[in-house]
């Protein structure tokens, strides 16, 4: 199915209307998706507006907040960089000081002063979205990098692959004993890759890993990247950077 990121923008702004903030949340980063996959950068915007506003009032909601906002500008960052290939020029960083949610750091801002800050981003957002309407389509062909999920537990792990950050529909899944891995392709435009963890006997956990960030530090050159399974935490998770492999063997 095709996706439709506006749709699914709308949906999030009536759950952020009536105070569904698991729902808003889902909905935002499945419009995140649908709008990198249409290389939608004025969509992405209005995005990164709705989500910046958006009240987290649990710890759970703030962590997913983070990893939208930072996926969201990843996603932005890349847009940027094909716009700029297109036209011949250099590429200007657009979050040059973008740090990954597990080395935020905050600075208080209002209700009052954020509402004004989206109302004019909004604003500046619907003038320019003709400019890139406009801008010639890129190439459809998407880079895929191989994830290697290795159990380094000790015990016997099933892990999932997730569409969204909530996991309600699921894309792969594994039974690794301790010392066994798997191996998937993803596509590296996705930002962050969401792996649900569960161990006997233990709450489950979430794996995000970060696999545009581990690819694009690699020089665009790394073919296998390695998230250890030890390294999920309570969901939805803190966003773990996947280190880089040889293609047989750790």
């Amino acid at each position: 199915m095709a996706p439709n990121p506006d749709r699914d923008l709308a949906d999030a702004r009536a759950a952020i209307d009536r105070g569904d903030e698991g729902a808003a949340l889902k909905r935002l980063e499945k419009a995140r998706r649908g709008y990198a996959r249409l290389h939608d950068a004025a969509g992405l915007e209005h995005l990164l507006v709705l989500a910046d506003v958006l009240e987290a009032t649990n710890e759970g909601a703030r962590t997913g907040r983070d990893n939208l906002l930072y996926a969201i500008r990843q996603n932005l960052r890349l847009e940027a960089r094909r716009r700029a290939q297109q036209r011949g020029e250099a590429w200007q960083d657009p979050y040059p000081g973008l740090q990954a949610p597990t080395e935020h750091t905050r600075i208080a801002i209002t209700r009052g002063v954020k509402f004004w800050i989206a109302l004019g981003v909004v604003l500046a957002t619907l003038v320019i979205a003709g400019v890139f309407v406009a801008v010639a389509v890129f190439s459809a062909s998407t880079t895929d990098v191989t994830v290697r999920l290795v159990n380094d537990t000790r015990s016997r792990v099933t892990v999932r692959g997730c569409d969204d950050s909530d996991c309600a529909t699921i894309w792969t899944q594994a039974d690794l004993d301790p010392g066994l891995s798997a191996e998937r392709d993803v596509p590296v435009d996705d930002i962050v890759e969401y792996f649900e963890v569960k161990q006997s006997g233990r709450t489950l956990e979430c794996l995000p890993l970060r696999v545009h960030d581990a690819y694009e530090r690699s020089g665009e050159r790394a073919s296998v990247l390695v998230g250890r399974l030890s390294a999920a935490t309570p969901c939805p998770g803190i966003t773990v950077l996947p280190k880089v492999a040889r293609e047989v063997g750790l």
